[in-house]
């Protein structure tokens, strides 16, 4: 284009010589316009497509946010859940150690009185006492432990 238009001006000039140059700075400004005009719908054309492109990419990311969010959820919700479970199922094993205590609190009492009267309690041999060892491994270790 800017070819064309500079062809354009030096035939003006060279026909129209001294009237030509009005003509010429005429044809430059219309040019420049013409320029702006298309340099400005040009960067318009790219930037919505580059707006379609990178809000395609968004809303994919927004989505999975979205999933994993909600994911998220169901499994704070199954944790709560499982918890409540545990923290019955605790309280229901303690009332059953109880209640087997108290039971044998009973029976231990009527039984030990008639037992100790038949025999004599054993003297009970003394523990050996071994020292606690460092170990560095995590439980459930397959690992040997080092020589030293």
């Amino acid at each position: 284009m800017v070819f064309f238009t500079s062809i354009l001006i030096v035939l003006i000039l060279y026909y129209l010589q001294s009237d030509g140059l009005i003509y010429v700075t005429i044809i430059a400004v219309i040019a420049e316009f013409i320029n702006i005009f298309m340099t400005q719908t040009l960067t318009k054309s790219v930037e919505k497509k580059a707006a379609l492109k990178f809000g395609k990419i968004a809303q994919g990311y927004k989505a999975k946010i979205a999933a994993q969010k909600k994911a998220i959820k169901e499994f704070e919700d199954i944790q709560e859940k499982s918890l409540a479970k545990l923290y019955r199922a605790n309280l229901k094993i303690k009332e059953y150690e109880e209640k087997l205590a108290n039971k044998d609190n009973d029976a231990s009492l009527s039984s030990t009185s008639d037992i100790k009267e038949k025999t004599k309690p054993e003297p009970e041999a003394p523990k050996e006492e071994k020292p606690e060892e460092f170990i560095d491994l995590p439980s459930g270790s397959n690992r040997k432990k080092l020589p030293g």
